[in-house]
């Protein structure tokens, strides 16, 4: 089931920026190498992101909203696949971690961020 990180596990994850997403460890369970997500928000005044970091162990996980910038994603495997539906989708997050984890597991995900043009 999946479980939100709380205020102390985001302090433990903050603490392992300097490191990439996959040499970062759990908080909640201590499983070794975490996964990331990006999706690109259009329509605000801005292009933002909706950033998902998860444990493919426990499914503990934290979900933002940051500004893009000049940044955006390479590929989006989520939106290719649902489209429309992908909002649904995000207010499932145990669903939606397991349809994210067979994206790491299949080849389609990590993404690479990338100027945007």
């Amino acid at each position: 089931m999946a479980r939100r990180y709380d205020d102390s596990d985001i302090e433990v994850l903050r603490a392992q920026l300097d490191r990439p997403v996959t040499e970062r460890t759990c908080p909640l369970c201590g499983h070794l190498g975490l996964r990331s997500y990006h999706r690109e928000k259009l329509g605000r005044t801005t292009p933002s992101m909706i950033n998902y970091l998860w444990c493919s162990a426990c499914h503990g996980y934290s979900s933002s909203f940051t500004a893009a910038e000049r940044r955006t994603v390479d590929r989006d495997p989520l939106q290719d696949a649902y489209g429309d539906r992908v909002p649904e989708l995000m207010r499932d997050p145990e669903g939606l971690l397991v349809i994210l984890d067979g994206y790491w597991e299949d080849g389609r995900l990590p993404q690479a961020m990338i100027r945007r043009r």
